[in-house]
């Protein structure tokens, strides 16, 4: 009988020694930065966002951009283009909006974020410009 509970509490005792795993750490996969564009590139993707692509808004909702398009187009000789450097920092892409008035131009730092292997622009940015469409309309 001893034995048999000797030969028992062994048995339990396999179930529950401690087993050998092996673990394989791996290192987080660098997703490399979609290619930059130039400033002209990044003028046409803000002109498709104020056009109401929200394709190209970090936000996904063109309708502050849409805000904006109707607020330049009511101003008589106002006009903006995107020029550089354009610069990046990891998945952070920034460049100028200027913004023109006759002879006065006032620019506008924007940025843009990777999304999903694009560039789109960033929620910060987006606020910045219906903020300053709304603010005297």
């Amino acid at each position: 009988m001893k034995r048999s509970l000797a030969a028992a509490s062994m048995a339990v005792a396999t179930l529950f020694a401690p087993v050998a795993v092996a673990v394989v750490a791996t290192a987080p996969v660098a997703i490399a930065a979609p290619a930059t564009p130039s400033a002209g590139e990044l003028q046409g993707k803000l002109r498709a966002a104020m056009n109401g692509s929200a394709a190209e808004l970090a936000s996904g909702d063109a309708s502050g951009m849409a805000t904006v398009n109707a607020t330049v187009g009511r101003i008589p000789g106002y006009s903006w283009d995107v020029s550089g450097p354009v610069t990046v920092d990891g998945d952070v892409l920034s460049a100028t909006l200027n913004s023109r008035l006759g002879d006065y131009v006032f620019p506008i730092p924007v940025t843009w974020v990777a999304v999903d292997g694009t560039w789109k622009l960033s929620q910060e940015s987006e606020q910045t410009l219906v903020g300053y469409a709304t603010m005297a309309w």
